[in-house]
């Protein structure tokens, strides 16, 4: 049965919204949480499918799927329909909300139909079989954690983590991520009140939604994760890396040159990393990882070398971010030519790397 559809007119991605979809659990194993597990797809039936698969192969039962499809414009609402059954539901959505909107109908529905948590996996990653046990068993050893993430390793290279951990460090300010397991452990117990989460695979307890509220609509996509970790932090949350466990998740730049990732992406990243300190940082304080936003800016506009339709989306992405500027990507929304041109320049000069 499918289920009904959803516009922007009808939802609206804050901590008041409300879903009228249906989900029954199985409560199978006694005591288990209840899991609502949140996929979104976008134009690429084929990647969530894996992740489906990938879920369904998992030892942890008491959970649903559901499967957003964010305005796909190609053949996935009809491939992925054929999955459809009691355990994965697909909801479709006629235009694209973003990852927080998707994700937040996701909230929605698991507030509205008594899940303890909800699993935000992203559909180009795909699980172990004892990923989401061992997500929960974490979660519920300590009533103040409020965010879980396993360890993400490369799909294309098994052997290789991309994230062990993270956190955000006032003192810069700026966020600290690392690959290395014996580091990320170091810094749990160091930082355990600063832990930066990353959204590929994340499991967030329903009351982190009641106090909070749900992603922020205005950044759209990336970044998202990194300002919904602060919260859970700000809000008296623990957010936690199982170490114990993984899923793996497709890597960009391994595999596809940089010039071939879709503009959106570098607009995205671009504009909410201003966005994020703005929000997060003070007045003073936001200037020096302003900056380093900047220079990282003009080390994209250099690597993008030959892709002009990916450097003009990271300069209206710049520019959006200065001026607070929400919403989806506008490949018709662009910095004004003259200050393009000054940046352009600036980005062709020599200048060292900066690392934070």
């Amino acid at each position: 049965m499918r289920w009904r559809k959803f516009g922007p007119s009808q939802f609206q991605a804050t901590e008041d919204c409300v879903t009228k979809c249906s989900i029954s659990f199985p409560d199978r194993q006694p005591g288990a949480k209840r899991v609502l597990i949140v996929i979104l797809n976008w134009n690429s039936p084929d990647r969530t499918l894996a992740a489906v698969e990938s879920v369904l192969k998992m030892d942890y039962t008491n959970y649903r799927v559901v499967v957003i499809d964010n305005g796909s414009v190609d053949d996935s609402i009809e491939v992925l329909s054929k999955i459809e059954d009691n355990r994965v539901k697909l909801i479709e959505s006629p235009e694209n909300l973003g990852y927080t909107g998707g994700c937040n109908y996701g909230f929605a529905t698991a507030l509205e139909n008594g899940a303890d948590y909800v699993w935000l996996l992203n559909n180009d990653a795909v699980t172990e079989v004892n990923t989401l046990s061992s997500l929960v068993r974490a979660a519920e050893g300590d009533p103040q954690i409020g965010l879980v993430s396993p360890m993400i390793a490369s799909l294309q290279r098994p052997s290789i983590f991309i994230y062990a951990g993270g956190f955000f460090n006032a003192k810069i300010p700026a966020i600290e991520a690392t690959r290395d397991k014996e580091k990320a452990s170091r810094w749990a117990t160091e930082h355990r009140d600063n832990v930066i989460l990353l959204g590929t695979a994340l499991l967030v307890k329903v009351d982190v939604i009641r106090k909070i509220g749900m992603l922020d609509p205005n950044l759209f996509a990336y970044w998202e994760d990194h300002d919904f970790s602060m919260r859970s932090n700000e809000a008296g949350f623990r957010n936690v890396v199982d170490l114990t466990t993984k899923v793996y998740h497709n890597e960009k730049f391994p595999t596809d040159r940089p010039q071939d990732i879709d503009p959106h992406f570098w607009y995205y990243l671009a504009r909410n990393e201003i966005r994020f300190w703005k929000k997060h940082a003070g007045p003073i304080s936001r200037m020096r990882p302003l900056w380093w936003a900047y220079h990282q800016q003009l080390n994209n506009l250099r690597l993008l070398n030959g892709g002009e339709a990916s450097k003009r989306a990271v300069l209206s992405g710049m520019w959006d971010g200065w001026l607070n500027r929400n919403g989806p990507y506008r490949p018709d929304r662009q910095m004004p030519g003259s200050v393009a041109r000054v940046i352009q320049m600036h980005s062709r000069a020599k200048h060292r790397p900066v690392n934070q």
